[in-house]
């Protein structure tokens, strides 16, 4: 009996379509190409608007935790992270500032600003000392005035009366005195420079006593 065999295609139609006709290969990688450098050129074009909406970026110190007034930067206290420039204030440092001390509050993840620094060796009292003053203590004990500071005090002596003549017993030596910090015992004073020694004094021969004032 005769066995029927199944005719073979010839060999050149097992080849890929793509390989017969070499254009519409060629075709199909340009339209994958150009797919390709159309998606790239949407993410580049992308970046560029972000980077045109905020800027570049640029090192910026930043609080790492809520600082106040007398705290030392270090490790841990602050860290320096790349923020867009146009969110970064001007006077925002881009570095550590290791050792320099916090005289203005500053929240965390607030960016460092060198106006809220003491300049670098000067604690945070002698840094908030107003230019052409000097610091000075003066006792204010119990039933003394409740300051805080930033108030402004006049600072009046008292002489024994028998000790002065006609004159009034009791006179300022000090006017306007910023209250630079309030301890449990004394007050720590920002006091003219020519007043400084008028205070001290009248802080070893009379009676000192501060008067709270509004005027700065």
């Amino acid at each position: 009996m005769p066995v029927s065999t199944v005719p073979r295609p010839p060999l050149g139609r097992a080849r890929p379509r793509l390989a017969r006709r070499p254009s519409l290969f060629w075709l199909a990688a340009l339209v994958v190409a150009a797919g390709t450098g159309l998606t790239m050129a949407r993410f580049v074009g992308q970046a560029r608007a972000e980077a045109v909406r905020w800027g570049v970026l640029r090192p910026t110190l930043v609080a790492a935790a809520d600082l106040e007034p007398g705290a030392v930067l270090g490790p841990g206290v602050a860290r320096v992270e790349h923020r867009p420039l146009a969110l970064v204030p001007s006077e925002a440092l881009e570095g550590p500032a290791e050792g320099q001390t916090v005289v203005a509050a500053i929240a965390r993840g607030e960016a460092v600003v060198a106006t809220r620094l003491a300049p670098a060796g000067l604690s945070a009292l002698a840094a908030a000392l107003p230019a052409g003053t000097v610091g000075i203590a003066v006792p204010n004990g119990s039933g003394g005035l409740s300051l805080e500071p930033g108030d402004a005090v006049d600072v009046l002596v008292t002489f024994d009366p028998d000790t002065v003549g006609d004159g009034e017993p009791t006179f300022p030596v000090a006017r306007a005195a910023m209250v630079l910090e309030v301890g449990e015992e004394a007050v720590t004073l920002a006091v003219h420079e020519p007043e400084a020694s008028r205070v001290a004094f009248a802080l070893t021969a009379g009676v000192v006593t501060l008067v709270l004032s509004a005027s700065r």
